[in-house]
Formats: structure tokens, C-alpha cells, sequence
């Protein structure tokens, strides 16, 4: 695992409880079960159809709760995620769910262990991209377990949103959109917390053109690209309104 990452994986891990904890609060992990739009855009729901008896792979599961909501769905779902607290937690909560739910903790860049050509559906969402450091790298990994045909779904919060300065008063550009990091920064245990703290994390701006590269090199042919939603998000401190939310790509795996 590059140190990078590594770091990444620790800052996880340490930030898990208090993730875990605003989870319980809102309790969409149980509620996704029954509303899969919870987890999952309307545009997003409709490009899945029925995944009834699919093998899904969920990339960078994070609070699992696309992960809940394919099992439910009734995907055969494997989780994959690079922190072991986030993994343990949505294990449990899979138990409790009566889930049936394959866990596997690796970095997205490091998941031979699982069997090229296995998988109807690859997905992974939002906040996932920013923690990898080869992007190119990570999709060529989805499209390998990829069946010929199947579907790879992405949805990523917008780059541009990135690209500018936390605070309330007015958008301040804080880094070029073509700048695409590492940028590292100093963080508590805590999630939410805006302090400086002993934990180093490191995170990547990647464009629409290198999600668009990322995608189709490997050997997909892109079937849906949309920008969605325009509104500010609760727990933004900027208020981004007018700017796009959610960039969503589909492609299907070439048939050769």
C-alpha cells in the first residue's frame, strides 16, 4: 500500500466511531433497506433496472449503504473498503439487517483477490475518487472484475465543487481545477471536527475529462453522463448553490 494511502486508511479507521455514530443518528443504514433512495440517486435507480440475483461489487463502500440497498435489491453484493473500522461496523450492521454481505478490506488499487470477468455491477459513489491517488489505476481494477456487458456506475460529488475555499461569505478559488493534488492536510479523530489534529489525510481533484479517461481506456463504452442537482448541501460550509452536485457516469464493459 503507498504511504499515501496508508494514511488514508489510518485517518479512516480513527474517524469511524464518530461516522458510525452520525449514522445511528439518522438511521439511513437501516432505512435504505426498504428506500433504496437513500443510497442512490433517481437517475441511478433507473439505470440499474432489476439487479435481482447480480453479482455486484461496491468499490470504496464507505457507510455501505449502496451496499445495503443492492443486497436488498437482491444483488449478491461483495464490500470492499480500505479501513477496517468501516468494515467491522458494516458488518455488524449487515448481521443486523439479516444482510448477506461479503466483506473484503483492501485498497481499491490492490484487489487481485477478486476474479476478473466476476461481476455483473461495479459501483461506487460520491466521496470515493478523492482518497485514491491513481484514478486510471483504480477504474482499470472495476472494469478487470468486470463481466463483458455489465454495467460500471459512478457517481462522484462535482469536481468543481473542490476547488474552492471553505467559508460562508463568498466562493474563493483555492486551487486550479486542473490541479489534481495530493493536497494534505491535518485532521482530529474526529469526523466533523475542524481542528488540526495528529492525523495526516490526502486527497485528489480529478477532472470530468479524467473520470471520462478512467472509464473508457480500460475497455468501456460510456452510456449515461449527467449533472445533477444544483442546491447546497447541509453539511457544506460554502454555500454552492448554483454549482452541480453529483457528476454520474454509466458504461458497459466492451463485448469482445
Amino acid at each position: 500500500m503507498n504511504p499515501k494511502h496508508e494514511a488514508n486508511r489510518r485517518r479512516w479507521n480513527a474517524a469511524s466511531a464518530s461516522y458510525a455514530a452520525m449514522g445511528d443518528r439518522l438511521g439511513n443504514w437501516r432505512k435504505v433497506v426498504e428506500e433504496p433512495g437513500w443510497a442512490f440517486l433517481p437517475e441511478e435507480l433507473a439505470i440499474l433496472g432489476d439487479v435481482t440475483g447480480q453479482r455486484a461489487c461496491v468499490l470504496g463502500s464507505g457507510d455501505n449503504l449502496a451496499v445495503f440497498a443492492l443486497a436488498a435489491m437482491g444483488a449478491e453484493v461483495t464490500s470492499v473498503d480500505i479501513s477496517e473500522a468501516q468494515i467491522e461496523v458494516a458488518r455488524r450492521r449487515a448481521e443486523t439487517l439479516d444482510l448477506n454481505v461479503q466483506f473484503l478490506c483492501a485498497d481499491v488499487l490492490e484487489i487481485d483477490q477478486l476474479a476478473d470477468e466476476s461481476y455483473d455491477l461495479v459501483h461506487t459513489s460520491r466521496h470515493v475518487a478523492c482518497w485514491v491517488s491513481d484514478l486510471r489505476a483504480f477504474y482499470r481494477q472495476a472494469v478487470r472484475i468486470l463481466k463483458p456487458g455489465g454495467l460500471f456506475l459512478v457517481t462522484e460529488y462535482h469536481p468543481l465543487r473542490r476547488i474552492f475555499k471553505n467559508g460562508p461569505e463568498r466562493l474563493e478559488v483555492e486551487s486550479s481545477y486542473l490541479d489534481r493534488g495530493p493536497f494534505r492536510t491535518e485532521v482530529s479523530e474526529e469526523l466533523f471536527d475542524a481542528k488540526i489534529g495528529e492525523l495526516e489525510q490526502f486527497e485528489y481533484n480529478w477532472t470530468i475529462a479524467d473520470f471520462y479517461a478512467a472509464m473508457t481506456e480500460p475497455g468501456c463504452t460510456l452510456v449515461a453522463l449527467d449533472e445533477i442537482g444544483d442546491e447546497a448541501e447541509d453539511w457544506e460550509t460554502s454555500n454552492f448553490r448554483g454549482l452541480p452536485q453529483v457528476i454520474l457516469l454509466a458504461a458497459r464493459k466492451n463485448v469482445p
